[in-house]
């Protein structure tokens, strides 16, 4: 994308587009929808993942015990 001919509103307006074109793909490409069941873990929250990250990294008994 060549921001160094922007001289003027309309070239402003050309690359804005062009921005919001690029992050459009890339959301469509890479998003996924994510769908709630019966099978989903409500009580999962920050402090589960917290725990579990640092499980994984340490993988220490006290570790496990705490997650």
């Amino acid at each position: 994308m060549d921001t160094l001919t922007i001289s003027n509103i309309d070239k402003l307006e050309e690359v804005v587009l062009k921005f919001a074109n690029i992050i459009d793909q890339a959301w469509f490409k890479y998003s996924k929808l994510v769908r709630i069941t019966k099978h989903s873990k409500s009580w999962w929250n920050d402090k589960c993942s917290q725990d579990l990250a640092s499980y994984h990294s340490s993988r220490s008994v006290e570790n496990w015990k705490t997650f």
